[in-house]
């Protein structure tokens, strides 16, 4: 996902590494330059505060020999002391979000976000082991959505302060002038509540999987990762009722009715065609374990 553009329009490139969301450099203008953090252009400088740096002082000036000046054409404030203002609309040139890694590339945090998912998959799992069945919550949520994004971004478990959109397509989510707390907490009163959701009876699993899938994405609450939290959350219902938990990639096997059935829920209130494509993965789930189980 990308967000809108931020204040004045523009998009930020960044360079960062690790976990100190900049490069010291030795050169430049500026108070004392042990003091300041290379900014978007060559030769401007941003204060970080000793208490606010991730790295020691040696670490920092080897990064800063190795490392090209970054050539953005607009300064920004040192974006982990102004996070509400800045951190959620910086993005490189090609969308990717300013991250703890420092990682500009996509395979890349596409390796990290799978390790996320395993995280995120090993907390569902040891729930689910729990005696009673444990229900669903707006707190769960983060709590997976921590575990799902908390090593690649600082949002992770916080609601999204900015709009969202889905590539170059119609699909919007705009930033309700409430914020998304609020609907957040009407969710939870309205479908959450109901869990957990325990049955006999397969289609009603899925179908509580599908509206609680679809009205998490109609939301869209979080910054990134909504997709793989709405599955990772399903996957929690359907294991607590004896299913197999779903690939939560398993939308790219048939994106176009995925995209549509969601459209559906998010539009309509219809939750029937995510509940469909909900057990046909099921059931594909079943014929791999079969295979490999005998």
């Amino acid at each position: 996902m990308t967000s809108a553009s931020g204040a004045g329009g523009g998009r930020v490139q960044w360079r960062w590494q690790e976990k100190d969301f900049g490069f010291r450099f030795r050169s430049g203008s500026g108070r004392r330059e042990a003091e300041y953090y290379q900014a978007s252009r060559p030769g401007e400088f941003y204060v970080v505060p000793n208490s606010q740096r991730k790295l020691e002082k040696s670490h920092a000036d080897e990064l800063a020999k190795a490392t090209a000046a970054p050539t953005s054409p607009r300064v920004v404030a040192n974006p982990w002391q102004s996070y509400s203002r800045d951190w959620d609309w910086i993005t490189t040139t090609d969308g990717l979000l300013l991250n703890y890694a420092g990682c500009l590339d996509r395979q890349e945090i596409e390796r990290r976000e799978d390790e996320g998912v395993s995280r995120a998959m090993e907390l569902v799992t040891s729930l689910v082991l729990r005696e009673a069945p444990v229900p669903l919550s707006i707190q769960l949520l983060c709590q997976i959505h921590s575990e799902l994004m908390g090593d690649i971004y600082p949002f992770a478990g916080q609601w999204r302060v900015v709009d969202l959109h889905k590539g170059d397509g119609p699909i919007k989510w705009p930033l309700p002038p409430c914020g998304i707390e609020p609907l957040m907490e009407d969710f939870e009163r309205n479908v959450l509540s109901c869990s957990p959701m325990i049955s006999d009876d397969d289609d009603e699993i899925f179908a509580f999987a599908s509206e609680v899938m679809n009205e998490l994405l109609a939301i869209h609450p979080f910054r990134e990762g909504n997709g793989r939290t709405a599955f990772i959350t399903a996957n929690l219902i359907l294991m607590q009722n004896d299913l197999l938990p779903l690939d939560v990639y398993e939308r790219r096997t048939d994106e176009t009715r995925y995209f549509a059935a969601c459209e559906e829920g998010r539009i309509r209130g219809n939750y029937q065609p995510l509940s469909e494509l909900l057990a046909e993965w099921e059931d594909a789930a079943l014929t791999r374990w079969g295979a490999s189980h005998g």
